[in-house]
């Protein structure tokens, strides 16, 4: 995956107007098999919420999960 793929990006729709669009919510495992998949992502990180994100670039679908369960293997 490409380091650039990700870097912090805003929530953007087609040329770069910005829109609200709901994530949903998965599993800290499955937000890291989506980190290594073959899927093209940028992050679409909610820091106030404490939630970190992932946007499928084709699809424009939202994944997030709890940052403070994502290091935690045991959750």
């Amino acid at each position: 995956m490409d380091a650039a793929m990700l870097q912090d990006s805003p929530r953007s729709g087609m040329g770069g107007v910005m829109t609200d669009v709901a994530g949903r919510v998965i599993s800290a495992t499955e937000f890291r098999e989506l980190l290594v998949s073959h899927r093209q992502m940028v992050r679409a990180d909610r820091r106030v919420e404490r939630m970190r994100g992932l946007q499928d670039v084709e699809t424009g679908e939202i994944f997030l999960t709890d940052e403070r369960r994502l290091l935690d293997g045991r959750r």
